[in-house]
Formats: C-alpha cells, sequence, structure tokens
C-alpha cells in the first residue's frame, strides 16, 4: 500500500562534539545508544522524509545507527548549523519540517504529531505561521515546527552569528518579520517541571533511571507521554540513589557484593572509582553483570547538583573529608558505618551488629542480611558429627595472614578432612609450603553464599559469612583478626580463637564451644535491603527551622529512631528534626478528630470544654502581664492555630477581642459558623491580617501546641513579631524537651515525638532563641506532670496518692519537669 504523500520531513539535529558530555549521541543508554531512543520515537510521526542532520566529522559514526532506524544521515556545517538545515532542505521538496535534537530520548511523538498537524491547520486558508512550538513540556520532550521556504527566507535574512549556530531563533528572535507562536501544550503533555532531555552527566544518570523505570514495568520503545511522565514522577527517579561501597585494598570484598546485590533490587548507581585497590572488583562487578545488573548502574563520579542523589555508603570507616564531601548530595545515609565522624551522616543503619553503642544507630537489624537459601540439616548431635570438609574463607584478602595458619591447624587437627582455603593471591608464597594433600587452595567463589552448606566447618571472621555460615547451619569458627573481632565474636556468641598462632588447645577450645552452631541469629523475617534503601532514599533533609543555616560542621546529633534524625543547632542551641522519612501531615477534619482522639481518647470537640478552661488558666496569665484588671477594655487577640476555637472562647470571655486562624477548613467553618469569632482560613504566616481582620497588629498573638509544628520556624517568629505591637504578649505551648520524659529517657521520647514535630523547645534556651525576634521571656509555665515516668516511680510501682508519688509530683513542679510548656513573653 502506497504512503500518502505529507510534505513533511523529520529532522534530528546531531553532533558529537559535545563539550558537556562528549559523543552523547552515540552514549550506550542501557543496551543501545541515546540517538537510537530518538529516531525510534521520530518515527511514530507521520512525514516523507527521515533525516539527521549533522557534521562531516560525525557522519561516518552516525551512519549505522541512522540506517538501522530508517533514517538518512546528512553531513554539513559544524557551526553553521542554520545553514546545515538549508542545504539538506535545498535537497529535496517539502513544506514542513518538524525539528528535534538527539539528547532528546524521551521526546513526546505524539505531541509532535499534534503540533505539526496544529502548524499545517494554521497555513491553510488565509491564515499564515513560520514557527511552532508547544511551551510548557518537559525539557527535552518537545520538537519545534517551522516552514521550509520560511526557514530558507529566514537564513538569507540574518548574519547573526547565534542565529546561525541554532535554528529556531532565525524566526522567534525577529516577530517582526516571522509568524511565530509559542502554543501552551494541552494538560498532557503540560509538565514544564520535568527534565527528560541529556545535556549533562547527571541528565544521563537521570536517562538510565528512567529506562530503568521502564525495563522493570515491561515498558518497550517508543515510550508513550504517560509512560515518559509516569516514570518521571516515579520515586526511583525522582530521588535517585548511589551506593558506594569500599573498593580499597584490606576490606574484603563484603562491602562491594552487599551494594552491587541491594543495587540490583533497587535500580540504584554505584559509585566505583578508577583509582580503586580492591584487585577482585572488576571480576566481582562482572559476577553481577551475569546476574542482570546493568552496565550503566556502574559509575566513576558522583552526579552534579542538577541531579542530587542519596549517597548511601557501605564502607567500614570513612574519613572526616570524604564524609563531609559526600554530605553535600541530598542526603548521606551510611550502613555498618564505623567512623568518629557520623554526625556527617542523616541516617545510620547497621546490619551487623556492632560492638558496642558509641553513636545510636537510626535501625539495627540483622535480617537484611541476605540469608542463603541452602541450608543443612541440623541436629542437636551435630556437635558429634565427624569434620570431614573445612572452609577458610577470610574476606579475599585476608589482612592479618590467619589463612595459612588456619589451614596448618586444622590440617593438623583434621588429617582426614579436606580442607578448602579462599585466597586471591595464588601466588602467595603460603602455598609452596601448605604442606599436606588435603589442603586445597582456590580463587574466591561467586555465589559463596549458597555453597556455605556444602561445609561442616566454616573458619572466618566477625562479618557477613560469619552470619551467611550460621543460616547455611555450619559450624562457624571466628578468627582474630583484630582485637576488635574478638570482642564482637565474643558479644555475639560465636565459638573463636582466642590467638593469632591458632595453638592446638585454643582450636580444641572453639570446637567444643556451645557456640559452635551458634542459634543466635537463625531466627527472624529476610528483608530486602534494595527496598529499605530505596525507601530511605526519599527521606527529607532539613536544617535548622529558626536559623535555616548550613553550618560548615554538621550539627550535633541528639537522637536517632527508625524514621528521623534530631540536631542541636550550632548557632541558636535549638533542637530540630534533621531528617525523616515520613510524609508531611495534612490538617484537615480527621487531623482533630482521628489522630487527637488516638492520642487523648476523644475527639477535640469531645474535649472542648478542658481544654477551654485550659484556654481561660492561660488568658488570666496574659491578662495579668498585660495589666488588664476587670474588664480593663478589649485587646486585640490573635490565636494562630485555633483549631475549633476553644482558646478564642476563652479569650473572649476573658475580655480579649479573638481573632482566629488555622489552615483546617472544616475548623475555621466551625468558629465562624457556630462560635461566631473572626477566623479565616489561611497558611501561617501567609496571612495579611490588614486585609483579613482591618488590623495590622495586635496586643497578643498565641499559639497552643502550634509552634512545633512550622518547618520555617524563622520566617514564623519574624512575621509574629511583625505582629505583636511593642510591648505586647506572645505566648504559645510545646512539648518540653526538659521535661521529665525527655530527661529519664532522651531516645524514647523522640522516638515517640509526633512526626510533625519539627523543633523541640527547651524552657532553659527560649529566651536566647526569643530575643533573636524582639521578645523577652517573661514567664514559663511548666505542664503536663507526670510522677508515674519518673524512674523510680516505674521502678517501685507507687500508686497515684502515695507519698513516693507526692513527692515525685512536687518535686517536678519545683523543677519544671513538666512534659509540656508554656512560654509567655514580651515585645520589646
Amino acid at each position: 500500500m502506497m504512503k500518502t504523500k505529507t510534505n513533511r520531513t523529520v529532522i534530528v539535529q546531531c553532533r558529537l562534539s559535545s563539550t558537556r558530555l562528549p559523543g552523547k549521541a552515540l552514549k550506550d543508554l542501557c543496551g543501545k545508544p541515546v540517538l537510537a531512543y530518538v529516531l525510534e520515537a521520530m518515527h511514530k510521526v507521520n512525514a516523507d522524509y527521515y533525516y539527521v542532520a549533522t557534521d562531516e566529522a560525525s557522519y561516518s559514526q552516525l551512519l549505522p545507527v541512522c540506517k538501522e532506524h530508517g533514517f538518512e544521515c546528512y553531513a554539513g556545517s559544524l557551526e553553521d548549523v542554520l545553514e546545515r538545515f538549508v542545504s539538506l532542505l535545498d535537497t529535496i521538496e517539502t513544506k514542513t519540517v518538524i525539528r528535534a535534537t538527539a539528547d532528546n530520548p524521551f521526546l513526546f511523538y505524539e505531541a509532535a504529531e499534534e503540533s505539526a498537524a496544529l502548524f499545517e491547520e494554521k497555513n491553510n486558508g488565509k491564515s499564515h505561521c513560520d514557527y511552532l512550538t508547544y511551551s510548557g513540556l518537559p525539557h527535552g520532550s518537545g520538537v519545534e515546527i517551522f516552514s521550509a521556504d520560511s526557514l530558507k527566507k529566514a537564513a538569507s535574512e540574518t548574519t547573526d552569528p547565534y542565529d546561525h549556530e541554532h535554528v529556531g531563533p532565525a524566526f522567534y528572535n525577529h516577530k517582526d518579520r516571522y509568524s511565530c507562536e509559542f502554543v501552551p501544550a494541552p494538560r498532557r503533555y503540560n509538565y514544564p517541571e520535568l527534565r527528560t532531555t541529556i545535556d549533562t552527566y547527571s541528565d544521563y544518570l537521570r536517562a538510565v533511571s528512567i529506562l530503568n523505570y521502564f525495563k522493570a514495568h515491561n515498558y518497550e520503545a517508543s515510550f508513550t507521554t504517560e509512560q515518559i511522565i509516569e516514570a518521571c514522577n516515579a520515586n526511583s527517579v525522582k530521588y535517585p540513589v548511589v551506593l558506594v561501597p569500599s573498593v580499597v585494598k584490606g576490606h574484603g570484598t563484603g562491602h562491594l557484593r552487599r551494594c552491587l546485590s541491594a543495587s540490583l533490587q533497587g535500580g540504584f548507581f554505584v559509585y566505583v572509582p578508577d583509582d580503586k585497590t580492591l584487585k577482585e572488583a572488576d571480576s566481582v562487578i562482572e559476577e553481577y553483570f551475569a546476574a542482570g545488573l546493568s552496565k550503566n548502574q556502574i559509575i566513576n563520579s558522583i552526579p552534579d547538583e542538577s541531579y542530587l542523589p542519596a549517597i548511601i555508603t557501605d564502607t567500614f570507616e570513612l574519613t572526616e573529608n570524604q564524609l563531609k564531601e559526600l554530605s553535600k548530595n541530598r542526603s548521606l545515609i551510611s550502613i555498618d558505618e564505623g567512623s568518629r565522624y557520623t554526625d556527617y551522616c542523616d541516617y545510620l543503619l547497621d546490619i551487623i551488629p556492632s560492638y558496642k553503642c558509641d553513636r545510636l544507630a537510626n535501625k539495627t537489624d540483622s535480617g537484611f542480611i541476605t540469608m542463603p537459601e541452602n541450608v543443612r540439616e541440623f541436629s542437636e548431635d551435630d556437635s558429634d558429627k565427624k569434620i570431614e570438609k573445612v572452609l577458610i574463607c577470610l574476606g579475599g584478602e585476608d589482612p592479618a595472614n590467619l589463612t595459612m595458619p588456619a589451614a596448618q591447624a586444622f590440617r593438623k587437627k583434621f588429617p582426614d578432612a579436606k580442607i578448602t582455603a579462599i585466597i586471591s593471591n595464588e601466588s602467595s608464597p603460603y602455598v609452596d609450603y601448605a604442606g599436606g594433600p588435603n589442603i586445597e587452595f582456590i580463587k574466591p567463589v561467586a555465589g559463596l553464599r549458597e555453597r556455605l552448606f556444602e561445609y561442616d566447618i566454616v573458619v572466618t571472621h566477625y562479618g557477613l559469612t560469619a552470619f551467611e555460615a550460621v543460616y547455611a547451619g555450619c559450624g562457624v569458627i571466628l578468627l582474630p583478626t583484630t582485637k576488635l573481632h574478638k570482642k564482637l565474636a565474643e558479644k555475639y556468641s560465636f565459638a573463636y580463637v582466642g590467638d593469632k598462632n591458632i595453638s592446638d588447645s585454643a582450636l580444641q577450645s572453639a570446637l567444643e564451644s556451645e557456640n559452635l552452631y551458634s542459634k543466635t541469629f537463625l531466627s527472624g523475617e529476610k528483608k530486602s535491603l534494595g527496598a529499605f534503601l530505596r525507601h530511605l532514599s526519599a527521606g527529607k533533609r532539613m536544617s535548622c527551622p529558626v536559623c535555616g543555616k548550613i553550618p560548615s560542621q554538621p550539627d550535633t546529633v541528639i537522637s536517632r529512631n527508625e524514621t528521623r534524625t534530631y540536631r542541636r543547632c550550632s548557632t541558636c542551641g535549638m533542637v530540630y528534626m534533621a531528617f525523616t522519612t515520613i510524609e508531611d501531615k495534612k490538617y484537615q477534619k480527621e487531623y482533630f478528630f482521628e489522630e487527637y482522639k488516638k492520642q487523648y481518647g476523644k475527639t477535640y470537640e469531645e474535649d472542648f470544654d478542658s481544654i477551654k478552661a485550659q484556654g481561660m488558666r492561660r488568658a488570666s496569665i496574659i491578662k495579668m502581664l498585660s495589666g488588664i484588671g476587670g474588664d480593663g477594655g478589649e485587646k486585640n487577640l490573635l490565636d494562630i492555630g485555633c483549631a475549633y476555637g476553644p482558646f478564642l472562647a476563652a479569650a473572649s470571655e476573658s475580655s480579649f477581642n479573638p481573632f482566629g486562624t488555622d489552615i483546617a477548613e472544616d475548623a475555621v467553618a466551625y468558629v465562624q459558623q457556630k462560635l461566631k469569632y473572626p477566623a479565616v482560613c489561611s497558611a501561617f504566616p501567609q496571612i495579611d491580617t490588614a486585609e483579613e481582620f482591618g488590623i495590622t497588629q495586635f496586643d497578643v498573638v498565641t499559639m497552643w501546641y502550634v509552634i512545633e509544628h512550622f518547618k520555617d520556624l524563622g520566617k514564623v517568629l519574624r512575621k509574629v513579631s511583625t505582629l505583636v505591637r511593642k510591648g505586647g504578649i506572645f505566648a504559645f505551648s510545646t512539648p518540653s524537651g526538659e521535661g521529665i520524659s525527655a530527661v529519664s529517657d532522651k531516645d524514647h521520647f523522640y522516638e515517640i515525638s509526633p512526626t510533625d514535630h519539627y523543633t523541640i523547645w527547651e524552657p532553659s534556651r527560649a529566651d536566647s532563641i526569643l530575643r533573636i525576634f524582639g521578645f523577652r521571656v517573661e514567664r514559663i509555665v511548666s505542664t503536663g506532670h507526670h510522677p508515674e515516668r519518673f524512674p523510680s516511680i516505674k521502678k517501685s510501682g507507687a500508686q497515684k496518692g502515695s507519698l513516693k508519688w507526692n513527692l515525685m509530683d512536687a518535686i517536678s513542679h519545683a523543677r519544671g519537669l513538666g512534659d509540656t510548656v508554656e512560654i509567655y513573653c514580651r515585645k520589646i
């Protein structure tokens, strides 16, 4: 069937001399050159001719790709791109040109077809258009449509070098002569916030992530608009991850293997620098390529700021300079990090239990160790079983040189057993005098984890192999490669040899140990490290909400838990949430009803009278500080985060003229319609009180359990300072970081702290923080006293009303150990 003539030509502009990413059009992108994706997409657009317009130097390299995808290849000027297009168009007869560029593998071919049709429609009849493009597409997904004759005319009329270096400017830089239309793209294509072009190395890595997403979802080229948008909005693309394993000689291959395995699960990048010193690195990586890892996932440099990744290190121990440099990215997450500088880390994940807690990890879970599928049948009489096969595996590198002494000791102990020792250096001088035909030396084994079950005894050091061998049901003996390894073996109930000479008596002691067949870690749920790291990668790093400063040295970590990390600001002293994996809460009706009921056993509305009673007490303190006696005349009071208005009601009954604001529509509607107080639904500090209430300054501004919810507290407090008249009162309540819960069990306090509390106020530091914004603390009221939370009450079980209970209650009030606090300050 003969194809209908369209009078259209598709021209893909391409050169290989890009300075930022040289040769990017032919750069391998998950098995195909970048250009191939462009040509596949543009071949979906109806046209008579399909060309790649390049330069002489690039022609021969591009020609095979062009032929493979049904495109002609035309060579013209390198620098004068406008002339290149004109000279190509002189060789054919065509009306409409559809221009794309070779660095855009994710073109919206549907939008290209529609915009070409729109261009042709505008040139039917009396109307005329020289140039048209859809605006609002992702950067890298659009094309340009123009008239071939108009382009020739425009080229002849401009000598501007910029016009000749490009194509479109010859039209839209001369709108007095040419009709140019930038048409807002239909909603289907309108995603200007997305980026799909490949201009830099970071763009290239983003493209790899997009293609990995397509592969995981079985999407095949050419990709539809919806598939491209879906991929761009996927967490795996929005939140890129770069794993940084140790590839240093002496650290073994375990770190690299764990990262490669997680990368297979999660589609991450793995950073392997060119100056690596771990000689087994290349062979280990090849194993994972064979298992399905894309070659594009191994990178030799960290992406730039245009594609900031979460950095996840698995390196044993990093230097301060390394951590400082890596922490400049979106977030820094470290696995089993043993350095003294972990305050640089946003999140610490310990998979292999450590010796002692010099620093608290956010999460410790050995369930992330990949357990072997192949396991031995375990029986109670394994301790009496004949030892026939022994494996000696000390990390592939054996930095303490214990492989040979261990092989000789086991040969002597079990002369009839087959002893296999893994060494990375077959030319090791030890091989010549190992002695004994039953000793076999082999290279590191791919997939060793699934071979462990074949051995009666696995001799190794404290690390992944030890735990894997336990899971496999082998007898496990650890060697003291360092003093720390010996302590770890003792702490976690492994049989171990206590001296480096591996004496017969020490070996016998290990063989007789009740821990030879350790069951300590046999139970537990198998967990996907890749999936968990993907979850962490979407976490948010935050700077101090008061100062907003990013310090040159990391702020001190105060506490870590599974979902959050808290720090103390080195500038203002505020304790703040510095990292969280929890999504932002929405303060709508369900928050006041469902969330409140979970915490207090009743809904906010059901607790209205109780909250109002507290409000009456607070209002009386404000009246006293304001010098108001009797009715004293009405003073304007603004309650920020007024919720359903219990404090507004209390303020009104205390002779204040109350105004309220909240972001929850239901709450504001309740205040307006049922309580009849002026209130507005508005986010603070964006509210314009002059416009909403006709008031620029208030005598009193209050926030009751609201202040801790602001991410940008500095901006909030600056706004409050402008709203409170000089001498006026600013009062708020908030959980106390110096209450009995925080003092007696700090980490538990932070763990149960609501996930939307971004600051933790400490009464002793409140004045210095508030003075930054022009306030002086006048009074602090410790509230929320809970004697039952004192350790002595917990231990003794003393009941309410008892002497001990009453004593602790008195101490709590006297020392200000309530778990909440009210702070009243004056504008100075």
